[in-house]
């Protein structure tokens, strides 16, 4: 019988870890700067998915610290920066942003990453695009 529970947690902590789908996913953003004459659109990598948590029930007697739940966050990303046309010379037209190259479920570092629930609804351009893939500005 204990053979048979201890088989049973192991089975459900490691169900645990595959079930968890927090993988890089494309993302598409607009850079639109006020004093440029561009917007451009850049095609990047994001953490995003799925991560299992669990509600503890005793949340009265539990720090606030100790209630945060694991979140799709950057196991490890890189920094590109691309520059912006139309720019004047007064102006510094590049613009760095990250590159999600592998994703973990952790807890949500405020350093690197935005921890909100609800995304900002301001990724469009309202001037003429360009498109930046990887290294070419067409």
């Amino acid at each position: 019988m204990t053979a048979i529970f201890l088989m049973s947690i192991l089975f459900g902590l490691a169900c645990g870890q595959t079930m968890s789908f927090c993988i890089p996913t494309e993302y598409t953003m607009h850079v639109d700067r006020t004093e440029c004459a561009y917007c451009l659109t850049i095609n990047t990598t994001i953490c995003a998915g799925y991560c299992m948590t669990r509600d503890i029930n005793g949340k009265l007697f539990l720090p606030k610290y100790a209630l945060s739940q694991d979140v799709c966050t950057y196991g490890d990303f890189i920094y590109r920066t691309v520059e912006i046309p139309g720019c004047p010379h007064h102006v510094t037209p590049y613009f760095s942003y990250p590159v999600a190259v592998s994703c973990k479920c952790g807890k949500c570092n405020t350093d690197y990453s935005d921890c909100t629930h609800e995304t900002i609804k301001t990724n469009y351009c309202t001037k003429p695009q360009k498109s930046y893939l990887v290294g070419f500005s067409v």
